[in-house]
C-alpha cells in the first residue's frame, strides 16, 4: 500500500493515487492530506469500494474521514458525524479487538466567506453535542475552519 511523507516529493498539481492506484478526486480530502503531509505524517488515501463503507484517509495509521461540510443545521452536521464514524469503522473486520484504533472525523469548512467563523463553529459544536448525546462517537472530531483546528474531544 503506496502512501505519502514529507519525503515524498510530490510536485504541486500533480495527483494523488489510493491503495487500489486510483486517481484521487475528493478535493476534501486532498486538503487535509496535504496539511498532514507539510507536517510530516505519512498519509494513504484509501481505496473507495463498491457497497462498502470506508474511510477517506490513514493518517499514520489512523483511520480518516473527511466532511467538507456547508450547511449549519445542526441535525444535518450529526448526521455526517454519524455516517463518518461507520465509515471509519467499515475496516474494523480486518483486525482483531485489540488490533483497532480509535479512528478521527474532521469537519471541514467549506462555507461561504459570509458565513461567520463564530457561527461555523457554533453549528458544528451543537451538532457534535447532538451526535454525543445519541452515543454516535467513537473517536476524535476536529472541526478545521478557516486555518484553525479546533478539536472537540
Amino acid at each position: 500500500m503506496g502512501g505519502y511523507g514529507a519525503a515524498s516529493g510530490r510536485v504541486k498539481d500533480k495527483c494523488y493515487y489510493d491503495s487500489g492506484n486510483h486517481k484521487v478526486t475528493d478535493k476534501n480530502a486532498i486538503t487535509v492530506a496535504e496539511k498532514y503531509i507539510k507536517e510530516g505524517k505519512y498519509v494513504v488515501f484509501l481505496q473507495e469500494k463498491p457497497k462498502q463503507n470506508r474511510a477517506d484517509l490513514s493518517v499514520d495509521g489512523v483511520h480518516t474521514e473527511v466532511k467538507g461540510l456547508t450547511t449549519l443545521n445542526p441535525n444535518t452536521i450529526s448526521d455526517k458525524i454519524e455516517h463518518a464514524f461507520i465509515q471509519i469503522h467499515g475496516d474494523d473486520y480486518k483486525y482483531p479487538p485489540e488490533k483497532r484504533r480509535e479512528g478521527k472525523v474532521i469537519l471541514l469548512s467549506k462555507h461561504d466567506k459570509s458565513v461567520s467563523k463564530e457561527r461555523i463553529v457554533e453549528a458544528m459544536k451543537k451538532g457534535y453535542e447532538i451526535a454525543k448525546r445519541k452515543g454516535e462517537i467513537s473517536g476524535k472530531i476536529e472541526i478545521w475552519v478557516r486555518d484553525e483546528i479546533i478539536k472537540l474531544n
